[in-house]
């Protein structure tokens, strides 16, 4: 079996002021077409890093910046 290289868009640290509730448009791509949350095997995110992405859309979901179904 070959090793997987990793996708995770959060490698450098200059990135992660992006994992926020205020940025609706870059959260959309780690959401489905009918706006559920992706896994980690389809995101490439790393443990911690799909926490946050979680914790951020839930919030921006609460203020009615995302939408909760399509």
């Amino acid at each position: 079996m070959f090793a997987r290289k990793s996708k995770n868009p959060f490698k450098g640290k200059e990135n992660l002021d992006m994992i926020n509730w205020k940025s609706p448009e870059f959260l959309r791509q780690f959401t489905t077409r009918f706006a559920s949350i992706k896994p980690r095997k389809f995101t490439g995110l790393s443990v911690s890093h799909q926490k946050k992405v979680r914790v951020a859309i839930i919030r921006a979901r609460e203020l009615g910046l995302m939408p909760y179904k399509k």
